[in-house]
């Protein structure tokens, strides 16, 4: 196809590619990627375009490939390397989307055993950009890959796993579409579950003050802060056999609420910034009440019974702008201490002011050493008490961008020090119409990068302050919070493992086949 347009799902960023390609056969991607290596062009390949950024965005000289027509369940076998026949290995083509395995799954009585926010991503994409959801018990979703099947620059087809060409499977974990085109996948599910889910409200101060416990409860917990109510909605889940509930019904969640509340949004961004705060306030009231339910004896809480996909996705609302970053769990009081400051501070000056809520989610990323697999915290846990993960794999992607931190001895606890900590700053785009962001966001991004954080590869990050010379410096600022990328510190940041992805990508690709984004990979030190 000629003349198409490709934007993200935002509306933040499009690309006019000179053609566009959905291969309905294996055999038609191998020929598209020998006629674009003939042809001098690069391949860029997309799905629904969640990501915000303009990570998958080609040239006007290149081509853009979506594998939507590749989306086939290949096989369910039981999955032999775990010592009980409960948890099944799915392999599929990795074009399909999430929601569409979901469906596959349900109808032989199996799921995921962990989901991000949304299912709309392929699950080629949800593997590439580093998707996690929210869970003490549960890695990144990558963390549910068996093994994965990339097509070359080459045009052959090489299947990888943690034991076949281990340094390329954990390249391909999170490969930001630079290695290959990922064409199979294989993963570890279980049988189909339902969630009991309850959610509370809670003082921010009272989130801080039990921050050490608060997030190994359940097996799921997630919390939406809302910074000028200083409240939290903390919602926590856990498999169950209750009769299924629906939950109560939302002022945004009717046509009249959300309209009004993106409507007010509107009004904050283009006519009077100060009322965001009142703004604030108003939906929360309507949305989840004023006072706190949280370990109130008495309290009316709303509580649902779901099937796992219903409870884990969740309402994103309206187009957004999206900055997320990983940051230790252990330091997350001091962090959200700075970050509530600053945007305190900012509104009584009236420099800017943020949408609500602010995401604050958890996951473990953690993972044992090397040859001390079979001791698995996490096969003990889930064998024990029924939660956590059974991971396809226990490895760490090279360009894994949550902190290091310690892996949970054998028979101890998880606790917050094992854990991760991922914020993330919204702004929405009401109508279609930008807020500012490049102050609040390169302000946010310091506190984060203070504590050892990095940022979600996908999202709407700026970067370190100082990594452009004076006169490009001058041209980013023509555009409100316009990324500079990470180049600067991606050496400091990634060390031994970033290096070895980069070689790895051009011993793959020495012609730069699956670099389309060419300004992307370099703002952020991949070539």
């Amino acid at each position: 196809m000629e003349n198409h347009i490709h934007s993200t799902w935002a509306r933040t960023f499009e690309c006019r590619p000179r053609l566009f390609y959905q291969p309905k056969t294996m055999d038609d991607l191998v020929e598209l990627v020998h006629s674009a290596r003939s042809a001098g062009a690069s391949l860029t390949v997309v799905g629904s375009g969640h990501s915000p950024s303009d990570i998958a965005m080609a040239p006007t000289t290149g081509w853009l490939v979506n594998l939507d027509r590749l989306c086939a369940v290949v096989s369910t076998f039981p999955a032999t390397a775990q010592k009980t026949t409960e948890y099944s290995d799915v392999r599929v083509e990795a074009g399909i989307r999430v929601y569409q395995l979901n469906a596959a799954l349900a109808f032989r009585g199996l799921a995921l055993q962990n989901l991000g926010s949304i299912s709309e991503q392929s699950i080629a994409g949800l593997i590439s950009t580093g998707t996690h959801g929210s869970s003490s018990f549960h890695g990144p979703l990558a963390q549910q890959v068996v093994d994965l099947t990339l097509l070359t620059a080459a045009g052959d087809f090489r299947t990888v796993s943690p034991t076949t060409d281990p340094d390329l499977f954990k390249a391909a974990l999170l490969s930001l579409g630079k290695l290959g085109i990922i064409t199979h996948v294989t993963l570890r599910t279980i049988p189909a579950f339902n969630i009991h889910s309850v959610q509370e409200i809670i003082d921010f101060d009272r989130l801080l003050a039990d921050w050490r416990t608060v997030w190994t409860t359940k097996e799921y917990v997630r919390v939406w802060w809302f910074p000028y109510s200083r409240k939290c909605v903390l919602w926590r889940a856990e498999k169950s056999t209750l009769p299924l509930s629906n939950p109560r019904s939302s002022f945004y969640g009717t046509w009249l609420g959300r309209t009004l509340y993106e409507a007010m949004l509107w009004f904050a961004v283009n006519i009077f910034p100060p009322s965001m705060p009142a703004v604030e306030r108003f939906v929360f009231s309507r949305q989840y009440g004023s006072t706190q339910t949280y370990d109130t004896p008495g309290a009316s809480v709303d509580e649902a019974v779901q099937g796992s996909v219903e409870g884990l996705n969740m309402d994103c609302l309206f187009k957004q702008y999206v900055n997320e970053w990983a940051v230790p769990m252990r330091d997350g009081v001091e962090i959200l201490t700075q970050v509530d400051k600053l945007v305190s501070e900012a509104a009584s000056k009236h420099d800017y002011y943020v949408h609500a809520p602010i995401e604050v989610r958890v996951s473990n990323c953690s993972v044992p050493p090397e040859n001390d697999i079979p001791d698995s915290p996490f096969a003990i846990i889930r064998a024990n008490s029924g939660i956590g993960a059974i991971p396809g794999n226990y490895c760490r992607s090279l360009l894994e961008y949550a902190p290091r931190v310690d892996y949970p001895s054998p028979g101890e606890p998880i606790t917050v020090d094992n854990l991760t900590l991922y914020i993330n700053a919204t702004m929405y785009r009401p109508f279609g119409r930008d807020p500012p962001i490049g102050k609040w966001y390169s302000e946010f991004e310091a506190v984060m990068a203070q504590y050892g954080g990095r940022p979600h590869w996908a999202k709407n990050f700026i970067g370190p302050a100082g990594a452009l010379n004076a006169k490009d410096e001058a041209k980013r600022k023509k555009k409100d919070g316009q990324m500079v990328g990470i180049a600067g510190v991606f050496a400091e940041w990634y060390g031994e493992d970033g290096q070895k992805f980069k070689k790895i990508r051009e011993k793959l690709d020495p012609d730069m086949l699956f670099v389309g984004g060419r300004e992307w990979a370099e703002r952020n030190g991949l070539i």
